[in-house]
């Protein structure tokens, strides 16, 4: 029974990192953009929402749609003011460029909101679900359902929108996509505004059962590279199966070894990967940069 619930805990808490995965994806497949300030704008959603829930009192899940909106607006702003200048400027530069602003968010954190960690408390945070034996977490369970909506809802997007159209062909063929009339700007304000989106849907979901502090977002560092690497550059339903199997690696290593020693397990299967299946699981050998299902 044990197992079965550090199983069943590791799938919803890696629904999140599906989400979190599927964020940078985007940016990695599309925009070719090295974003190290990802795991912060997902911090920023987190403060986002628990600001507004301590304002309105309202239901952080039903305050999601607000948060969601509030990061699209900031990232068409970061778009217009860095994004698009640092596309030009080559990998080096953009990895420079967004470490200052993840310091520059944290430490806005840290100046409004203090270090003393956060608590979102509500009627979600102590209720607990029994299925025979097994014991869910209620705001984790309703997490696992949104994750799965936003995966769909990117995933439709991707897929059946022509928005989706000129992203997939922008990431398959830049120049291709140029001469056939495609404004790249744009698929890329698009493309980064999904991927903002979708890091504060992570911080909500996330805030829900976890405080938060300034110094949170270093938690994501590795996870957001980790685990759309694991599931195939370019793969959106590989990045969500990457995810979940990342949350439960990360639950069986808690349950079973040291706290020490949670993430050792995820980076061990990780560098196997990498030896044996270095496109990951749905990637392309061809071409892990191009955006498909």
């Amino acid at each position: 029974m044990v197992l079965i619930q550090a199983l069943v805990n590791g799938l919803l808490i890696g629904a999140v990192w599906g989400v979190l995965g599927l964020g940078k994806q985007i940016v990695l497949g599309v925009i070719h953009f090295v974003n190290f300030a990802h795991g912060h704008l997902v911090l920023l959603g987190m403060y986002l929402t628990l600001f507004a829930w301590i304002t309105t009192g309202a239901d952080p899940f039903l305050l999601l749609p607000v948060v969601a909106i509030a990061m699209v607006i900031l990232a068409f702003i970061l778009d217009r003011l860095l994004v698009r200048r640092l596309i030009k400027l080559g990998e080096r530069s953009q990895m420079i460029a967004t470490i200052a602003l993840a310091l520059v968010i944290e430490n806005a954190a840290l100046l409004i909101a203090g270090p003393q960690p956060r608590t979102l408390q509500n009627s979600w945070s102590d209720k607990a679900v029994q299925l025979g034996g097994v014991y869910l977490n209620a705001g984790r369970l309703m997490g696992l359902a949104i994750a799965i909506l936003a995966f769909v809802v990117t995933w439709w997007i991707i897929t059946k929108t022509p928005l989706g159209v000129m992203i997939r062909a922008t990431s398959q063929n830049r120049a291709a996509a140029q001469y056939m009339g495609i404004d790249i700007g744009r698929v890329y304000a698009y493309a980064f505004a999904l991927s903002v989106a979708l890091a504060g849907v992570v911080g909500s979901l996330y805030v829900v059962s976890t405080p938060v502090d300034p110094s949170t977002a270093w938690t994501f560092l590795i996870l957001m590279f980790i685990v759309p690497v694991l599931g195939g550059l370019g793969s959106i339903a590989g990045t969500f199966l990457a995810g979940l199997i990342v949350g439960v690696l990360q639950l069986l290593s808690t349950t079973y070894f040291d706290i020490q020693l949670q993430d050792a397990l995820v980076y061990g299967v990780f560098v196997l990967f990498l030896v044996v299946r270095p496109q990951g699981l749905f990637g392309r050998a061809a071409d892990q940069r191009q955006v498909s299902v």
